[in-house]
């Protein structure tokens, strides 16, 4: 399977975050950003150049479009993806990296085309909150997995159960594989629909899109227990006010938020 990368070059840093936005509802693979350019990368037997552009034209953006072989999907990613640190809590590495030795935790990530490196602001704050919350013994369900990095500290931090789930083959394989890699085999990552879901759970991990989060999130509280936390992000600041309002209703109460450029995540309860 060969893939789609856009090119964007970026006016400025925020321009970015702007397009991931935009081009987030339609099933992206992943995104890589640099000062100059943002890299979005979709599945070429899901990729539809009229989609794209109806979705980017609001943005009056220009972008150059290639065909990646699947095979050199490695040779991209190795050359660009650098070590990422929490704090002294938690380092996220490639495994031509070595080691993190002053972390608590080292997690070990191939990412290929799976969103979930730490890189993306989103990511970073879900891993913020995870560095900060108390797995212990709990019930962990990661909706929307990716990479499966996330599951991967919850059961590192002593998580009894982990449940990921995701909608794309490759990332459910990839997610896999890093759970190997991290020695994390009671973690269970597949392709399932939320509805199929027959357990709660004391935590809710879900880093997707605005979208997704107000279509589920009364499905999402139903597996969640009483007292149980939920952690949310792929979302724009600007979005707070319709997400709020989504989760008052359902009777959830906000207990902090952070932000990271134009992007935020929640912590509710």
């Amino acid at each position: 399977m060969n893939y789609i990368k856009l090119i964007f070059d970026l006016k400025e840093t925020d321009e970015g975050d702007i397009i991931t936005a935009f081009l987030s509802e339609l099933n992206p693979q992943g995104f890589e950003q640099n000062e100059l350019k943002l890299f979005a990368f979709f599945n070429e037997d899901e990729y539809d150049d009229i989609l794209i552009k109806t979705a980017l034209q609001p943005l009056h953006i220009q972008f150059e479009k290639l065909i990646i072989p699947h095979e050199n999907w490695n040779a991209q990613w190795e050359s660009n993806f650098e070590p990422i640190r929490i704090n002294n809590e938690l380092g996220i590495r490639a495994n031509f990296h070595p080691p993190f030795t002053d972390c608590k935790y080292d997690i070990e990530i191939t990412p290929k085309m799976s969103f979930g490196t730490g890189h993306h602001e989103t990511t970073q704050m879900m891993l913020e909150y995870a560095c900060a919350t108390d797995f212990n013994g709990k019930d962990v369900f990661d909706f929307g997995c990716g990479t499966g990095v996330l599951a991967i500290l919850a059961s590192l931090k002593g998580a009894k159960t982990v449940i990921g789930i995701d909608n794309d083959p490759w990332s459910v394989e990839n997610a896999n594989e890093n759970c190997m890699k991290n020695n994390c085999s009671s973690i269970e990552i597949s392709i399932q629909d939320l509805t199929q879901i027959n357990k709660q759970f004391d935590i809710i991990l879900a880093n997707i899109n605005l979208n997704i989060l107000l279509e589920t999130l009364p499905i999402l509280k139903n597996l969640l227990r009483s007292q149980g936390q939920i952690y949310l992000s792929g979302i724009l600041y600007s979005d707070i006010p319709t997400m709020s309002k989504c989760f008052t209703e359902l009777g959830f109460q906000l207990v902090s938020s952070k932000q990271k450029k134009d992007w935020v995540a929640l912590h509710i309860n």
